[in-house]
């Protein structure tokens, strides 16, 4: 690990049990496809928990669960990556969250089903449990898995401590309970279709990304990152856009969230934002080859790699 002091981030969202199903052949809708089913723990703020412990931060994870065996699974698999459950609360009577997605054989999402009641089960004394953490944290990540009070109570608390919040719109839908509430967030991190959904613009250009991002640092944001698919990465503070070039690897999903960890992780080695993105590129690449406690050196030499590269002379339309 690298030398110094660990970092200690709340991690407060969704947690879930994620089962894939991936189709064996090019998926024909409408009937049966062979291919394999297989279950994976999931939920943004826990996965990016767990990326955060792989690399040996201190990290405190808030979530719902049910009293079943997905909860208990959940928490002993969240447990092993080293990051803190007993902010993983059991809500009687409830099912814990279950994702269920089909994809093509080229991994490629068909159509999925998101079970998520139990994130409206939060009560008052879970937001005191989390807010009486928030002095001794560098930081927060707050996903859109929670309710939008719950929300607006953390980063109230947070603000008022002067702590960094991490904001992750989670997908296109739950985006939009950001509308309104991102006062005292200093980094947004996500997709251009949830930048879109947040915003209320169409975003079809280069500029289009641009002006979205801008708009957001206007209003109070420190940062911005908008990941473009294969047209980029787009970085916005108040000295201006950068492009990254997009990587050899789609960055989304559990990349995605692997990508906001890696940014996490940075937040008290550079205040670049390409070397921060950087790292969450690094992060992502090795999201997807391996699971488990990450190689610092072959993670930072990674991280130099994509810490050189920086797109120019962008073409202004996006295909």
């Amino acid at each position: 690990m690298l030398e110094g002091i660990k970092q200690y981030w709340l991690c407060v969202g969704g947690a879930n049990v994620d089962v894939q199903g991936v189709t064996s052949a090019r998926l024909l809708p409408g009937t049966s496809n062979p291919g394999i089913v297989h279950q994976a723990a999931g939920g943004v703020a826990r996965n990016v928990a767990e990326y955060l412990g792989w690399l040996g931060e201190e990290v405190h994870l808030y979530a719902l669960v049910g009293e079943d065996p997905d909860g208990e699974w959940l928490r002993q698999v969240t447990a092993d990556s080293g990051v803190a459950t007993h902010g993983m609360k059991r809500v009687p009577g409830n099912s814990t969250g279950r994702y269920l997605a089909v994809r093509d054989t080229d991994g490629e999402l068909y159509t999925a089903v998101s079970d998520m009641a139990i994130n409206e089960a939060w009560t008052d004394s879970m937001v005191r449990d989390v807010c009486k953490r928030i002095p001794e944290a560098t930081g927060l990540f707050l996903d859109a898995n929670l309710p939008v009070p719950v929300m607006e109570a953390i980063l109230i608390e947070a603000k008022r401590e002067g702590k960094k919040v991490i904001a992750d719109p989670v997908s296109v839908k739950k985006a939009k309970k950001w509308r309104g509430k991102l006062e005292g967030v200093f980094a947004l991190v996500g997709s251009i279709d949830e930048m879109e959904a947040m915003s209320g613009q169409t975003l079809h250009s280069y500029q289009d990304v641009e002006k979205c991002a801008q708009s957001f640092v206007a209003g109070g944001i420190t940062q911005v990152m908008v990941v473009c698919g294969e047209a980029g990465i787009c970085l916005c503070n108040e000295s201006g856009e950068l492009w990254l070039p997009a990587p050899p690897f789609p960055i989304r999903e559990t990349s995605g969230d692997a990508f906001a960890a890696g940014v996490i992780f940075a937040q008290d080695k550079t205040s670049l934002l390409q070397e921060q993105a950087a790292y969450g590129i690094a992060l992502a690449e090795m999201s997807v080859q391996k699971k488990g406690m990450y190689d610092i050196n072959e993670f930072l030499l990674r991280k130099e790699v994509f810490a050189s590269k920086q797109v120019t002379n962008t073409p202004r339309e996006m295909h």
